[in-house]
């Protein structure tokens, strides 16, 4: 055993508190230096146990409790206005990447006319969808996933 080993022990042997087990004992018999640390550590405890205990000034455990219960708001505050930020990043990114989509597909265009797209009729845009509609109904269920998961985060569970 290390005299290191004795540091979260100490005042506990000294106040009684802890049985110190056969090793500590035989430490503690052997190391004067240790040996000291428990004998100021008995008299620290003595000399506390003859004084009165502090009466706290009057209103001291009110505004302990809210101050506690402001922190934990403000972190809760922080947690949702973090969530929020999160969201409508995504909701952006996914905007995105449905314009980028679209761009690709090329739904949109600086050259775009719009009575040439309405006169290709729906068998150009099923030709255009068809081979996009994985991804198209992907990018759907994500939105759906993170709109639901929002909701659930912003609904009070606790009723």
């Amino acid at each position: 055993m290390r005299c290191e080993d004795l540091d979260p022990v100490i005042e506990g042997v000294a106040d009684d508190t802890l049985d110190p087990g056969v090793d500590v004992r035989a430490h503690l018999t052997s190391c004067s230096l240790c040996k000291r640390r428990l004998q100021a550590a008995r008299a620290i405890h003595e000399l506390l146990s003859t004084r009165e205990a502090p009466v706290p000034p009057p209103g001291f455990t009110a505004r302990v409790i809210a101050r506690v219960q402001r922190q934990r708001w403000q972190a809760e505050r922080a947690i949702d206005i973090g969530f929020n930020v999160a969201v409508a990043a995504g909701i952006l990114l996914i905007l995105g990447g449905g314009l980028g989509l679209a761009w690709s597909m090329g739904f949109l265009s600086l050259d775009v006319d719009l009575g040439v797209l309405l006169e290709a009729g729906a068998a150009e845009w099923t030709g255009r969808l068809e081979p996009q509609i994985q991804t198209i109904a992907m990018a759907a269920v994500l939105l759906t996933m993170a709109l639901g998961l929002w909701w659930w985060a912003e609904t009070d569970l606790s009723l």
